[in-house]
């Protein structure tokens, strides 16, 4: 019934889209390309968590060819407008928890949001004519940049080729829009990935493929060697993975998910703070990186919750190809 009931809105939609990347094929709406920096979009073709992020911070761990690195990320869920810088005194609501994730991850990095994706790589070179690349978060639809490589990412347990567009599916274009990309990277995969279903991937999506997974390590933000009771939290698109990781660590006691940047309210803090205040001494909770970052400027408010929260930190690594994915990127960046 849900699929008769969308059908013709996604429709509809996927005319519009149609029409928008058909006028920036033909060149009636402006792509603006910048000979520097290099510009690399890591995005996708479905909306929610596909591992855009993960892959970003593997871009920057592994950047040993750029001299000066930027990010640069629309800054979802802030309530701010424009271009701002991300500094380690920022807040979430400010400028986004990606990218204040993205900062307190790496320090020394520049990183910046801006809407107007062009305006903000104008801007980021204005102030420091050194940046020689510039990674952007999610900017795989904003046409008007003409990126020098773009990085899809989907999920091995939800490939965009298996879905249909919003409201429908989660598509927020054509599958057709894979071609734009110059190479697909399925996240998430489980470890033990077979041969055949490394064949059935490539068969499907007619570009450069690489299958990836997720590791995580480590408890971080307090004290966490006398934890054995954990409550989970989660304000991201799916929290299967984080949950199932938590269980590793001693008793996970209780899950709570939330909405993909999802802002807390006060009633909702003031609750997690009186939860925190009446846990045992080997209780806590624990959060990912990128839900931490948004507690962290309400610490004073509720000191309880201060004390009593950690977070997992989680990395992408190749489960085949590195070598060549690295091959082709450095191909495209220095034609």
């Amino acid at each position: 019934m849900k699929k008769i009931i969308t059908w013709f809105p996604a429709l509809l939609y996927g005319i519009v889209i149609s029409l928008r990347n058909a006028f920036y094929d033909w060149g009636w709406f402006k792509s603006h390309h910048f000979g520097k920096p290099k510009t690399i979009v890591v995005g996708n073709l479905a909306v929610g968590g596909t591992g855009k992020s993960p892959m970003v911070a593997y871009l920057i761990q592994h950047a040993g060819w750029s001299k000066s690195l930027g990010i640069l990320s629309r800054g979802y869920g802030r309530i701010t407008q424009g271009f701002r810088w991300v500094d380690p005194s920022s807040i979430a609501s400010e400028v986004g928890d990606e990218p204040l994730t993205y900062k307190s991850t790496f320090p020394q990095l520049h990183v910046a949001v801006c809407e107007r994706r062009v305006e903000g790589i104008q801007q980021m070179k204005a102030q420091f004519p050194d940046i020689d690349t510039v990674i952007l978060d999610d900017a795989f639809q904003h046409r008007a940049l003409k990126a020098d490589f773009n990085i899809i990412c989907t999920t091995f347990d939800k490939p965009y080729f298996k879905d249909h567009l919003m409201p429908m599916g989660r598509l927020r274009e054509w599958r057709e829009g894979i071609e734009r990309a110059d190479a697909v990277i399925v996240t998430r995969c489980p470890r033990n990935l077979d041969q055949q279903q490394i064949v059935y991937f490539e068969s499907e999506i007619p570009k450069p493929v690489f299958f990836a997974s997720i590791q995580y390590g480590k408890p971080q933000g307090m004290k966490v060697f006398s934890i054995h009771s954990w409550h989970a939290l989660a304000g991201i698109a799916d929290p299967s993975l984080f949950f199932e990781q938590v269980k590793n660590l001693g008793a996970l006691k209780s899950t709570q998910s939330y909405p993909d940047h999802h802002r807390f309210t006060p009633a909702e803090l003031n609750d997690l703070n009186t939860k925190a205040a009446k846990m045992a001494e080997d209780e806590a909770f624990i959060t990912t990186h990128k839900d931490f970052v948004r507690f962290q400027s309400v610490y004073h408010e509720y000191p309880a919750l201060a004390k009593k929260i950690a977070y997992l930190p989680m990395e992408m690594y190749f489960l085949k190809g590195e070598a060549d994915f690295w091959s082709l990127l450095n191909q495209s960046l220095s034609r």
